[in-house]
């Protein structure tokens, strides 16, 4: 039997994660256990308590002042609640600072989509000069001058040393076990009957039927990945263009 137009179009906008689940036939709103990660960076003991160290250390950063943390503080859901982040010489940025919780599963990086990797990503803070403001080479250097982080890259990444390569890749294993914990939602779907309350579980109804909420709201990330013109108006002093800037796809 051919799919109907509407089925199509629906299939066409899930993640790659929910493209998984459905395919494995799992619950696509049950989040798996453990976050992907490329052949070259499997998780290991010694390269996420490396990713960690490095994400609190505010010796990443050229004003030895701000880390990866000053940012996606854990007590602040991973992110630090202002309208728009602080970066380097206490500068103002253009954009609010988003979670790092689950973007193991995001298909794209960054508000924009910039970077399709949390390897490539954990780079592009550390460098920009309005945020941590670090030359990489000077990182290296830093980083190599410590006898604590010569040992634990030696355990974490044999052989490699420490590089932008390295460095990025810890980073991104840490971060790959930043995941949400489970929510009375989750127990539900795990077959916990009484986990939710009959008003949520027909707000959940509404939320797959007629509201259509999982048009964009789909899978345990509750989100299409993709990057939508919700019609928000720029603000006076400052335009960004978003994903334009990236990908020159004009909205509708």
């Amino acid at each position: 039997m051919i799919p109907s137009k509407n089925v199509i179009t629906f299939f066409a906008f899930l993640s790659l994660a929910t493209w998984q689940a459905i395919a494995n036939g799992q619950d696509a709103y049950l989040r798996p256990d453990v976050a992907p990660s490329p052949k070259d960076n499997l998780p290991t003991e010694e390269r996420i308590d490396l990713g960690k160290k490095l994400f609190f250390d505010p010796r990443l950063s050229g004003s030895n002042w701000i880390s990866c943390a000053s940012c996606h503080n854990p007590g602040l859901g991973w992110s630090d609640g202002l309208p728009r982040a602080i970066g380097h010489g206490m500068g103002t940025l253009r954009r609010s600072t988003p979670t790092i919780v689950n973007a193991a599963f995001n298909n794209l990086q960054m508000w924009d989509g910039r970077f399709s990797s949390l390897e490539q990503q954990a780079l592009g803070p550390i460098q920009d000069k309005g945020e941590m403001n670090q030359d990489l080479s000077q990182l290296v250097k830093k980083l190599s001058a410590i006898e604590g982080y010569r040992n634990a890259f030696g355990d974490a990444y044999p052989n490699e040393g420490i590089s932008g390569f390295t460095i990025a890749k810890a980073l991104a294993a840490f971060e790959r076990t930043v995941l949400c914990s489970e929510s009375p939602f989750d127990r539900w779907r795990k077959g916990d009957k009484d986990a939710l309350s009959e008003s949520a579980k027909h707000g959940f109804a509404l939320f797959e039927g007629k509201a259509n909420c999982t048009a964009c709201h789909e899978g345990f990330n509750f989100s299409d990945g993709g990057f939508h013109n919700i019609g928000v108006k720029p603000a006076k002093d400052e335009i960004d263009h978003g994903r334009f800037a990236v990908k020159k796809v004009p909205a509708n």
